[in-house]
């Protein structure tokens, strides 16, 4: 009895192991199944979504290297437009319309008259062409109706030889013909052949037993694939893509080639785009992972469940922190990270100088590396700055409660950098044990920098420094100035008004330009010229008594001899005042003197020709 009893309760214990393990194994199973189905529709959907931002990212591009091209065609159009307005004898010259195409690196030049016809230009052939001359030459025509248009056309097959190029047209600045140039753009064409779907597509990296479709939303026509399927329609290999809603992912279950899929779509409006996953290889997976599974529930439980989960959540940070450095790592220069209590670096990115220094060095000691660096990279102007900067002994003080330390060096070959050291790791008081040291080119900023200072310091027609450059220029000088050889020179341009009143402002405009130009070579070498207002100039140089005397006859002479295209000559009344004689008077007292000296230059040219002028203030 008893032991009949110790058989039923074993058989109780077996049927309980094996109704708790069957129950474990059937719960993996669905666990595993509903999560393996998740998992791929979400796999699906981030392909979905990289796809899309790859195909909206290549479209933007193209869009953008376009309207720059458009940008820089219609500049060199305008550029044509004006070295003909100079050089007249070229208009209807085809071998020195040819050399202006070559000097400017344009294709062809088209030169039209006020009706829209061809009449000169690099390609004879053209002549006689107008805008009726089909749609190509059409799509100009509201050149006609309006003449301060500039147009730039999209890439077109050249009608008369199909070839793709890119025109550009502009009205001169007299209105009486327009000037076309002709180029092909060979970057976006390059753009273009690049960023085909079916190149895209075929780049892009897939798992296993994963495809990815792209095909016209209008028609369903393949465009792309992963396997050899371009030009077939998506209904043909069993997917039906009307349904999908536009700008939604979705996910289908369907055969796909012969084969049951998950299939996830997207319609963007222009594309679908479709990640198919083979069902069968997601359903062996997930067979092998119940297996594994099983034996790990029999053997091992919870302890190494949770040992298994606290490591791969460890290697999981690890390797996130390692992909967000490395996707950093594309735009910088250099990028490195020095761990400040071990004094070691660690390379993730680095070109040209800064990568050959380190190779060369067996030694990982980041101060001595960083300094190698520094010599090997900096200019000398900038070496002692980028020393400074870069000494790791003092960083970490310098870094205490920051994030980020930089500053702009000037590169030996590669011109202006920003250098940064970002906090990684801190101590308990703040103070950083690892950072990262990132190099990064910013030298077409720098240009643009300098190039607006330019520009607001310069008058746009004489090219002189303007009223701000010059009112700027005095705060900067002591009440009196301290070099001995310090001249002031106040200058005005006679007969302006006349000028303008009789021959027009673009007259006028000549007129200051050749007084400006003639000052600028005379006086700028010594100091700086300025324009202070309409026809009037002031000249700040630096000169001994014969410099300043060679200076003055080399003015006279130079103003006398200039003549414009349609003002014949040039006069200008000058007042200089020199330090010398007045050793203890401020530069606005000396600025006074000079007014009066040049109004009294002023005043004895209009005598002399027995004109009238009005006494100007003192």
């Amino acid at each position: 009895m008893e032991t009949g009893t110790k058989e039923i309760h074993f058989k109780k214990v077996v049927t309980t192991i094996a109704f708790v393990v069957l129950l474990l194994v059937l719960f993996t199973a669905m666990v595993l199944i509903y999560n393996n189905e998740r998992s791929a529709k979400k796999t699906g959907e981030v392909m979905l979504n990289q796809m899309s931002g790859v195909l909206a990212k290549n479209q933007s591009a193209q869009d953008t290297l376009l309207e720059s091209l458009k940008e820089e065609y219609t500049i060199r159009a305008k550029t044509v437009a004006y070295i003909l307005e100079h050089y007249p004898e070229a208009e209807y010259d085809t071998q020195e319309l040819r050399k202006i195409a070559d000097y400017m690196s344009i294709d062809e030049i088209h030169l039209f008259d006020e009706s829209g016809t061809i009449y000169s230009g690099t390609r004879p052939n053209y002549y006689g062409y107008s805008f009726d001359s089909g749609e190509q030459m059409n799509y100009f025509s509201p050149m006609l109706e309006d003449k301060s248009l500039s147009m730039c056309q999209d890439v077109t097959p050249n009608t008369a030889e199909g070839k793709n190029m890119m025109y550009a047209i502009t009205w001169d600045s007299t209105g009486t013909r327009m000037v076309q140039v002709g180029i092909e753009p060979v970057r976006l064409l390059e753009e273009l052949k690049n960023n085909q779907i079916s190149v895209v597509v075929e780049s892009m990296p897939v798992y296993e037993n994963l495809d990815i479709y792209v095909a016209d939303a209008k028609t369903g026509e393949i465009l792309g694939a992963t396997e050899d399927m371009n030009g077939r329609m998506l209904r043909e290999i069993g997917i039906e893509f009307s349904a999908v809603d536009q700008n939604a992912a979705r996910h289908i279950n369907t055969v796909v080639s012969g084969q049951k899929s998950i299939c996830s779509l997207l319609n963007d409006e222009k594309y679908v785009i479709c990640i198919v996953q083979n069902r069968m290889e997601i359903m062996k997976n997930t067979i092998l992972s119940i297996l594994i599974v099983t034996a790990y529930l029999v053997i091992a439980a919870t302890i190494l469940l949770l040992l298994i989960q606290r490591l791969l959540m460890i290697k999981k940070d690890q390797m996130e922190q390692l992909k967000i450095l490395t996707s950093m790592s594309g735009i910088y220069y250099s990028m490195h990270l020095i761990d400040l209590t071990s004094n070691t670096i660690t390379e993730y990115a680095a070109r040209n100088q800064v990568k050959e220094v380190v190779a060369r060095n067996s030694n990982r000691d980041a101060m001595i590396l960083i300094r190698e660096v520094m010599y090997a990279t900096m200019s000398d102007e900038y070496l002692e700055q980028g020393l400074e900067f870069t000494d790791l002994s003092t960083l970490s003080d310098r870094l205490k409660g920051k994030k980020i330390l930089f500053m702009d060096l000037l590169g030996k070959n590669v011109g202006w950098i920003r250098m940064s050291f970002i906090t990684i790791n801190t101590d308990t008081e703040g103070r950083p044990t690892k950072v990262i040291c990132t190099t990064q080119i910013i030298d077409e900023e720098k240009r643009k920098e300098e190039l607006l200072i330019r520009e607001s310091i310069t008058d746009k027609l004489t090219q002189c420094y303007n009223r701000r450059a010059y009112e700027n220029d005095l705060h900067t000088y002591p009440d009196v100035p301290p070099e001995e050889d310090f001249v002031f020179v106040s200058i005005d341009v006679n007969g302006l008004k006349k000028v303008n009143d009789t021959l027009g402002h673009a007259a006028g405009d000549e007129l200051l330009f050749g007084a400006a130009e003639c000052m600028r070579r005379c006086l700028g070498n010594s100091g700086k010229v300025y324009r202070t207002g309409g026809d009037e100039f002031a000249a700040i140089i630096f000169a001994n008594e014969d410099r300043l005397r060679e200076m003055k006859a080399d003015l006279e002479e130079t103003v006398r001899n200039w003549s414009g295209e349609v003002v014949d000559s040039l006069s200008i009344s000058c007042g200089y005042v020199t330090k010398k004689e007045f050793p203890n008077s401020t530069v606005s007292e000396m600025a006074k003197i000079a007014d009066a000296r040049m109004y009294e230059a002023k005043e004895q040219y209009y005598n002399e020709r027995g004109g009238k002028r009005r006494v100007e203030p003192i």
